[in-house]
């Protein structure tokens, strides 16, 4: 039975990491045809402004000699025959080009729309095959790490339990970090080679504009190295792990006001302390999910941070003055609030408490507390 069962779980994982390459190469290609339909979408924006201009002027000129004709009409005594006719093909033949230029901007128009629709689409597709991959992956972990021997015995439901969860925020973090990577650093390492292949061949030209291409591209690449290095303090802060919790997001909230121009004030109570890491990781974590709601959907100018030392518990309270929004509808349908449902779940692991007060138009406070643990001493 066992080696029937070990057969079965093998071809099982087979199938699954040949079912999660084909949703990677579907991802890939949504994003490769992604990148098509933007740059088609730039070019049509670009070609939909000549084409206004254009029926701007001839509206102009249709006026112009529509207005001669009419006038030729009045004054048919003063005019020949040939002129009269002449004034009448100018006037037909500026309406007609009027017309076609109006027709190719409902077109452009048209097209441009469809292309947008085809990019939410091919968004929502990357979306889902994201989403997918992070539960395949899931599930593969599961499969060898055990779950066999977990679903033989009862004693390891609370063990199972606590892997899904601790599964589901590796791959959600991992999927976070090839995010911010796709989004900045390989996009722009991909615009690097492209304008060094342009300087290669300017250099042969025009060395002027070849050096001034160079220069550009410096400031891409230390940019670039910016964005490397915000994404490797994202991932494990040093400053975590050498002086502690509070300087960690003192440093994070720096980088988040130089981001995002929103104003951020921290605020300490209580006797500062160590927690234990993997504690500090957590608050950390979690400080860092807020703030980047925050973000995306407060639409806020200022956000107040308080970090509360008890003997017991610590205490982290996050408060804006944005748009807020009805909680009991996005905790139990997330949509675009799915981290708040996240951080929720990561303060429950640590047997935490998490709360959100939130009024449309006034803003949104979240307050998680979870146990101190203290690994012992105070910071300096």
């Amino acid at each position: 039975m066992s080696d029937q069962l070990g057969e079965i779980l093998k071809n099982t994982l087979k199938a699954i990491e040949s079912g999660k390459e084909e949703i990677f190469l579907i991802a890939e290609t949504s994003r490769t045809e992604t990148h098509r339909l933007v740059n088609e979408l730039s070019q049509l924006k670009s070609d939909i402004e000549e084409i206004i201009l254009q029926v701007d002027f001839q509206e102009k000129v249709e006026r112009r000699m529509r207005q001669n004709l009419m006038e030729v009409n009045r004054a048919y005594q003063e005019h020949t025959q040939e002129e009269m006719m002449k004034t009448y093909a100018e006037a037909k033949d500026a309406q007609v080009k009027l017309q076609l230029l109006q027709q190719k901007e409902i077109q452009l128009r048209k097209r441009r729309d469809d292309l947008e629709r085809s990019l939410t689409q091919m968004e929502v597709t990357i979306e889902r095959a994201q989403n997918l991959m992070t539960q395949v992956s899931m599930a593969i972990s599961l499969l060898q790490g055990g779950v066999v021997e977990a679903l033989q015995t009862q004693s390891h439901e609370q063990r199972l339990e606590m892997g899904l969860r601790v599964i589901k925020a590796q791959e959600e973090e991992r999927r976070r970090v090839a995010r911010e990577i796709h989004d900045g650093p390989a996009q722009t390492l991909a615009n690097i080679v492209l304008r060094l292949e342009i300087a290669e061949k300017l250099l042969e030209l025009d060395t002027s504009r070849a050096k001034s291409e160079l220069q550009d591209l410096k400031n891409l690449v230390r940019a670039n190295l910016q964005d490397i290095r915000r994404i490797i303090f994202d991932l494990r802060p040093m400053a975590l792990d050498d002086l502690g919790i509070v300087p960690a997001i003192s440093k994070y909230l720096d980088n988040f006001q130089d981001n995002y121009r929103i104003n951020c004030d921290l605020r300490i109570e209580g006797r500062e302390r160590r927690l234990l890491p993997a504690m500090e990781v957590a608050l950390f974590r979690l400080v860092q999910e807020g703030m980047t709601n925050v973000a995306k959907h407060a639409q806020t100018a200022k956000v107040e941070i308080c970090l509360t030392y008890k003997d017991e518990w610590t205490i982290a309270t996050i408060r804006d003055y944005g748009k807020g929004f009805e909680v009991n509808t996005a905790m139990n349908s997330p949509g675009e609030h799915f981290g708040l449902v996240g951080m929720r779940e990561r303060v429950e692991m640590f047997s935490g408490y998490f709360s959100i007060q939130s009024t449309i138009g006034k803003g949104t406070t979240i307050e998680l507390s979870i146990p101190s643990n203290q690994e012992g001493g105070t910071t300096t």
